[in-house]
């Protein structure tokens, strides 16, 4: 069972990262549909050459979408009108196409930009290889760690306080291994086809995830543990 369990949760895992949760089984009726709309839409943008458009939207709708979402009252609407947990779900859905059609619109954007820059095909190949798997690893590893609630910014969406802070692995080492270490694997594709557009543009998606932290996510995280700290002051204060 122990086995099955952590196989179970790896599929979890990768799955969530590209954008379904397989465990919000009330709405997977509508959730797989609509990643297999998205895949069909990518394709369809490489077949009628509308990367352009598609890049456009895939970055207005995961980074400006998202910031949107959570930057605003927009959130607190949702949970008034469903309910918590039906919110968050489908928060978490619309997060999900974000994620899959950021992914979608990455991709398309290196394969109509292919061979812009020139290194050895193997030299591409061996760095590619090597980015992906340290990359990927820590990003998984960080989710494995922090869970899937935190992938999908539960608590930046319920505006509430999370557990204590995660101090073990990649988190013991890289300050931030989700947006930064976690992130460039996200190169690869660009590297290994040699498309300098395909950098370039993946750098504005990865630059655009810290101004994100750093505008929504980071103010939130700060004013939680100010709060969290006036609570223990108070709480100290009591005891003498």
């Amino acid at each position: 069972m122990y086995l099955l369990d952590k196989i179970w949760k790896t599929i979890l895992i990768l799955v969530g990262m590209i954008g379904i949760r397989l465990e919000k089984v009330k709405i997977l009726w509508i959730w797989i549909p609509l990643a297999i709309f998205s895949y069909l839409l990518s394709e369809f943008v490489y077949l009628n050459n509308l990367w352009i458009p598609y890049a456009i939207f895939g970055w207005t709708f995961y980074y400006i979408g998202n910031s949107l979402i959570l930057g605003t009252n927009i959130k607190l609407w949702m949970i008034k009108k469903f309910g918590k947990d039906k919110a968050y779900s489908i928060y978490s859905l619309i997060l999900g196409l974000m994620f899959m059609n950021g992914g979608f619109a990455i991709t398309q954007f290196v394969l109509a930009n292919q061979n812009t820059f020139n290194i050895p095909e193997m030299v591409a190949w061996t760095l590619g290889i090597i980015l992906f798997i340290f990359s990927f690893g820590v990003k998984f590893w960080s989710t494995w760690i922090s869970g899937l609630d935190i992938y999908y910014y539960k608590n930046l969406f319920l505006n509430e306080k999370g557990g204590k802070f995660i101090q073990s692995g990649p988190y013991k080492t890289f300050k931030n291994p989700m947006y930064g270490i976690g992130n460039i694997y996200g190169y690869v594709g660009a590297i290994v086809i040699q498309s300098l557009e395909g950098l370039i543009f993946f750098g504005i998606c990865h630059l655009s995830i810290y101004i994100f932290y750093y505008l929504i996510e980071k103010p939130f995280i700060k004013k939680k543990e100010e709060s969290e700290l006036e609570k223990l002051s108070k709480e100290f204060a009591k005891e003498f």
